[in-house]
């Protein structure tokens, strides 16, 4: 792990349409410099509020990652967030003119074509880090993610299981490095499960879901497009396990920290995963 803090080399912008509102929005990347850490700034807003990407803004995590300040708002933030900490990228300002951050294909293929693009560029500081000591647990009925301590690095190890239904329990161990970040996990889509379409439409969400960001997986294992309803092919065996690691990086992304530990999670969601990040900023303060 590089021990300098980073932020982009140059300008950069992607734009697209946001998966739970539909909204188009435009992203504007601006280097930024040490210890400013990672915020957007609303410019469709009167003032151009700045909303800090970090687990103290967290407003929801309803499906995805809700940031507030005020009445500032920026959600679904996670998968940026993945590709900032893939990356090694702390310091950066992204400008927004919308409240929903795109949602390219879902996945954080996206964000990383644009910032791999815009390089990177050392700053000097050492970048803030938080190493695992002792066991940090938090857990939910049959869910749960702890933070042991290991000798080097960050190692996830994910098991996702809905008890025989719709999945077929998925189990994945890796080192996040930036080579196997972006070649195993960052490729890796969002998925829903087919119980979930009655309550999206009754919350007026999922408006930007298409067939090319996300896969419908039914209770008989069925996995389908969800517009067309065409059979879904998967960019791994296993990409859903992929995808709950993907997230899992963004969320704890928001401790503002580079962690050495293994991240061990059970059924774990962003609930869960920001749970996680708050104790660790208390460790690290």
């Amino acid at each position: 792990m590089d021990s300098a803090q980073k932020t982009i080399g140059r300008e950069a912008e992607c734009s697209g349409i946001g998966m739970f509102r539909g909204e188009s929005t435009s992203l504007h990347f601006k280097p930024s410099p040490l210890n400013s850490g990672i915020s957007f700034v609303r410019v469709d807003l009167p003032n151009r509020p700045r909303v800090r990407a970090h687990v103290h803004s967290l407003s929801s995590n309803y499906k995805r990652i809700f940031l507030k300040n005020e009445e500032a708002e920026v959600e679904s933030v996670e998968h940026l967030m993945a590709a900032l900490a893939g990356l090694g990228i702390d310091n950066i300002e992204i400008e927004i003119n919308g409240r929903e951050v795109p949602a390219g294909d879902g996945s954080a293929k996206l964000f990383l074509e644009v910032l791999k693009k815009a390089g990177t560029a050392e700053l000097g500081g050492k970048k803030k880090e938080f190493i695992v000591k002792t066991p940090i647990m938090v857990s939910s009925r049959d869910a749960s993610v702890m933070a042991v301590p290991c000798e080097k690095g960050l190692i996830f190890s994910y098991t996702l299981d809905f008890n025989g239904s719709f999945i077929k329990r998925q189990t994945y161990d890796i080192e996040i490095t930036e080579e196997n970040f972006c070649r195993d996990i960052a490729p890796a889509r969002t998925f829903g499960l087919s119980t979930y379409i009655e309550e999206f439409k009754r919350l007026g969400l999922g408006k930007g879901v298409t067939d090319d960001n996300s896969i419908i997986v039914h209770k008989d294992g069925k996995m389908t497009r969800p517009i067309s309803m065409e059979p879904a092919k998967l960019r791994f065996p296993d990409e859903f396990v992929r995808h709950k690691i993907l997230d899992m990086v963004g969320d704890l992304y928001l401790a503002n920290v580079v962690i050495q530990g293994r991240i061990v999670a059970n059924r774990s969601g962003h609930s869960l995963n920001v749970q996680l990040a708050e104790k660790i900023v208390q460790g690290a303060a």
